[in-house]
């Protein structure tokens, strides 16, 4: 167990060797909620590439958010 300080603005940070244990890293979300005793559970949320590697197993696509998002754009100028 990892004892972390809640800054003024209620922030924590993850300690390294849990945040590499669930393949935490800069910019992904992560979910956070509250079991029935309380206790605060982090859980490392799925990204869009993750999201499709389960349509599309044993095929990872490479930034898939970007390109969706550079599509999104493209479709707003016509």
């Amino acid at each position: 167990m990892k004892l972390v300080k809640v800054t003024r603005k209620r922030q924590i940070t993850i300690p390294k060797e849990i945040s590499d244990e669930i393949g935490v890293k800069e910019g992904d979300y992560v979910r956070i909620c509250l079991d029935n005793d309380k206790r605060i559970i982090i859980e490392k949320a799925l990204s869009l590439s993750d999201l499709a590697g389960v349509l599309n197993p044993g095929k990872p696509l490479r930034n898939l958010a970007e390109d969706l998002d550079l599509l999104r754009k493209v479709g707003e100028r016509n």
